[in-house]
């Protein structure tokens, strides 16, 4: 639809800012009428579907930005649960009863099934306004139920982790149904949910039995070590894998059927050196688990420190089926030792691991040479509560400092409604991971509304250029030629007084760290 087919009698909008009425119908006439840009959600019968409020005036989103998937929600104040958390969002932000910092909201609007998914943002409309396209939608012949595979660890070491990002998986078809519903699609998503059990020989198991199955499109693995363990049967069963987390530089693989919805661990290990460097280290002991994702975000990390003019050592490489890892943590004292010995002012190591975290620490509190260390981790163990649930522990990473990074997602009413519901499900503030979770279903969904079809190779082919014109829990979801997130800045997150806090942000395009 293009601009001039809408006048203002089709534009109403109500507001919710300072100096504002709460409400208001007064026709939209392309302009803000006051301090607010208002978010206008179009059907494609060109009338209002809702309209939303921000506290200041929000930029424009990307040319050829698709729309928002849901209805803004209205604004909520949180509070503290469990005595967990003190910052960040929704309930992890505020203490007991005090109010939410004001926010900005993207523009945003959900997506319209009279047209093709390629529902733009002109370079001349103003902010906020989206509309559909006269094209219509691809005729298909979808109906009934079409079945998602899910390959998500519910067991093992990161079982923690799988269950949340299996209720974000959950959270985000039970929304794209909602749409199916509104538009009134003759067809609705459903979930054929599999364990990999933290396993990548399980994790093949569970995709062959779903392609035994005739399910060829999948949310996941989690892991970058399942994903190179069932990559190659992906590829060659004409499968397509979109996976909430997985990590690790060596997968970036153009053409293969991975994707996945995170930037790749080069990106993550330079941000976290940069956090490392930022703390005053000038020597850096890394120890990793020896698995496809530690290997590579720890070679990232010191490396990219190394190219800061630390001085970084090979890292320690350890067995993450090991029954204890006592042995590792005497070889990491031994490392620390020798780099204060070799004349180092500040001595920092950095543990790339999983759930172990806890039993490092743990081992780690019995060496002094450790505990007079900082420490730092990455985005798989930022806001475990395990670290701050176990005394141990948690006073060791409250000595050491424990500081970790995880991937920034945008800070919009999709996130912050994914965040607060996800935090009363599970009674703390679950990783950022369950963003993309919530956003697979729905890009998978949206190839499949513009296809007709649930085909995984042409699903395959168009994914990109749907991700790229998807707007949602983790705002924008460009890929690169490879077929992961293109770029990300980081939170920097760390335990003090035995709590989780936010402490910064490392920047992509500054390559810097803001704390406070």
């Amino acid at each position: 639809m293009p601009r001039s087919a809408i006048n203002a009698t089709h534009c109403y909008h109500k507001v919710s800012c300072r100096g504002a009425p709460s409400t208001s119908t007064t026709p939209f006439p392309w302009r803000p009428t006051n301090s607010c840009s208002p978010v206008v959600f179009l059907r494609a019968s060109h009338s209002i579907l809702i309209c939303s409020r921000a506290t200041e005036p929000p930029s424009a989103p990307p040319e050829s930005r698709p729309l928002l998937p849901n209805p803004l929600p209205p604004p909520v104040h949180a509070r503290r649960e469990k005595g967990l958390y003190v910052t960040g969002l929704s309930r992890a932000r505020m203490a007991a009863g005090g109010p939410p910092r004001a926010r900005i909201i993207v523009p945003a609007v959900a997506v319209l099934l009279g047209a093709a998914i390629g529902y733009g943002l002109g370079a001349s409309q103003p902010a906020g306004v989206m509309t559909a396209p006269e094209a219509p939608a691809a005729p298909g012949s979808l109906e009934g139920e079409v079945t998602l595979g899910v390959l998500l660890p519910t067991t093992g070491d990161l079982s923690a982790h799988g269950e949340e990002n299996l209720a974000g998986t959950r959270m985000g078809a039970e929304d794209f149904n909602a749409h199916l519903e509104r538009v009134g699609a003759p067809w609705r998503m459903a979930l054929a949910v599999e364990d990999t059990a933290t396993n990548p020989t399980v994790a093949l198991d569970k995709l062959a039995a779903l392609n035994s199955r005739g399910i060829k499109v999948v949310v996941g693995p989690e892991t970058s070590s399942a994903i190179r363990n069932i990559k190659g049967y992906s590829d060659s069963n004409g499968m397509v894998l979109l996976s909430c987390c997985s990590s690790a530089p060596t997968l970036a693989i153009p053409g293969d059927s991975a994707f996945r919805l995170v930037p790749d661990d080069s990106n993550q290990g330079h941000a976290l050196a940069r956090v490392i460097e930022s703390r005053g280290v000038d020597a850096l002991v890394t120890v990793n688990r020896g698995d496809a994702w530690g290997d590579g975000l720890s070679n990232s990390t010191y490396s990219s420190f190394a190219s800061f003019g630390g001085t970084a050592p090979e890292p320690i490489r350890y067995n993450p089926e090991a029954p204890d890892y006592a042995a590792t943590v005497s070889l990491l004292a031994e490392r620390v030792a020798g780099a204060r010995g070799d004349g180092a002012a500040r001595v920092g190591v950095a543990m790339i691991g999983f759930a172990e975290a806890v039993h490092f620490m743990q081992s780690a509190s019995e060496h002094d040479e450790l505990k007079d260390t900082l420490w730092f981790g990455a985005g798989s163990t930022t806001k475990d509560p395990d670290i701050v649930g176990d005394p141990i522990a948690r006073e060791f990473a409250n000595a050491v400092e424990y500081t970790t990074v995880q991937v920034a997602v945008s800070n919009n009413a999709i996130y912050e409604r994914v965040e607060e519901r996800l935090s009363a499900e599970f009674g703390y503030v679950p990783s950022a991971f369950v963003h993309s979770s919530y956003d697979a279903p729905w890009i998978y969904g949206l190839a499949m509304l513009q296809l007709g079809s649930d085909d995984a190779g042409r699903i395959r082919d168009i994914l990109p250029d749907v991700a790229s014109r998807y707007y949602g829990a983790i705002g924008p979801a460009q890929l690169n030629d490879a077929g992961d997130l293109a770029s990300a800045n980081y939170e920097v997150w760390g335990v003090a007084g035995g709590l989780w806090e936010r402490k910064g942000v490392y920047t992509h395009a500054a390559d810097a760290v803001a704390w406070g």
